[in-house]
């Protein structure tokens, strides 16, 4: 049996002061927006004209939707009914294709995720490379919000499906590491100013990675010989930010990946240090109710249909958490396999 719950996420607009409640074409409420309207365009934007528009005008269509709300408010822009906008490459070590590229991998494999359909440069000096990335709209809701009420037969479901979509990207391989065009490694463990040379092979990661294990300011730092990892044979395509906020189940219970930021080639393990950090994404999980121990039980069971028992990534998880660590504490240090300034 299919899901059942209303399709809709709630918008918001991004310059307003006093809120007011907004109904879908149900009469349901499903969230607030500003009360303070934006100047539209003199012609309402059309879905079917996408390629049509110049950079320009679509960047004033843009700028002056609605952000979306989940469970916060999200980075993201609702365009039109089936469109999003997000920008992308605005951080120094971020690539806007290299997301782009493990999108379409990815889809070609079978995995569910949303389409493409342009890139727009924005036009900032300040924003170099930066671009709005203009994407299929998913209706559904996210894991996160749906964690308190989805049953074990939808967990189990769930489950199912993102387990075989990590089966699928690990079909996707790589004798390098980093984003699919740039080669730069982008990760939430590793922190340092420079990372590991561009497309480094399995090697020379785990050399970059074992460094800060062992080598890095001994005065300061004990070594961790026992953390040591070695190399994988190849790298696989991995999302690296599998938390709840980036699962949507549709309306027919069908599972999305979002928000492929943080994609590229790396050792398989690193895609499950995300579906590890659960209260992170989800604090009332930690409270001391009948809900909460519910809500981590289920995620625990979530957690071993997508990637077995925690045993086998113990190691990796506590050797990452260490250089996550020392690579934010000492963000300029530089390693032999480090990228060149």
């Amino acid at each position: 049996m299919a899901l059942k719950y209303n399709d809709t996420q709630t918008v918001i607009r991004p310059h307003g002061t006093t809120p007011r409640s907004v109904a879908d074409s149900r009469g349901e409420d499903i969230g607030f927006e500003s009360s303070v309207e934006t100047v539209s365009p003199a012609t309402p934007f059309d879905e079917a004209l996408l390629n049509s528009y110049s950079d320009d005008e679509l960047v004033k269509y843009i700028q002056q939707s609605p952000y979306l709300v989940t469970t916060r408010q999200e980075p993201v822009i609702v365009l039109s009914p089936n469109l999003i906008v997000k920008q992308v490459g605005q951080d120094w070590d971020q690539d806007a294709l290299d997301e782009v590229l493990a999108i379409e991998r990815a889809r070609a494999v079978g995995v569910r995720a949303p389409a493409v359909h342009r890139l727009v440069p924005i036009d900032d000096i300040d924003d170099r490379g930066a671009h709005y990335m203009v994407m299929e709209r998913v209706h559904g809701f996210t894991l996160e919000q749906l964690w308190r009420n989805l049953g074990w037969l939808g967990t189990f479901r769930a489950a199912w499906q993102l387990r075989s979509y990590l089966r699928r990207l690990r079909t996707v391989t790589s004798q390098t590491t980093g984003g699919l065009k740039s080669g730069r490694t982008r990760s939430q463990w590793l922190q340092d100013l420079h990372g590991a040379v561009l497309h480094a092979s399995p090697a020379e990661f785990i050399g970059y990675i074992n460094w800060w294990l062992t080598d890095c300011r001994p005065m300061y730092c004990k070594p961790r010989p026992e953390l040591v990892l070695e190399p994988e044979h190849e790298h696989v395509l991995v999302h690296q930010d599998l938390a709840p906020r980036n699962m949507i189940l549709d309306s027919g219970g069908r599972l999305w990946l979002v928000d492929w930021g943080n994609s590229g080639f790396y050792p398989a393990y690193i895609e499950y240090f995300g579906l590890q950090a659960r209260t992170g994404a989800m604090p009332w999980l930690t409270e001391h109710t009948w809900t909460a121990w519910w809500g981590r039980l289920r995620w625990s069971f979530f957690r071993w249909i997508v990637a077995g028992f925690s045993y086998q990534y113990h190691r990796p998880w506590r050797a990452f958490g260490v250089v996550g660590t020392r690579t934010q504490r000492f963000r300029m240090d530089k390693t032999p396999y480090s990228q060149p300034s």
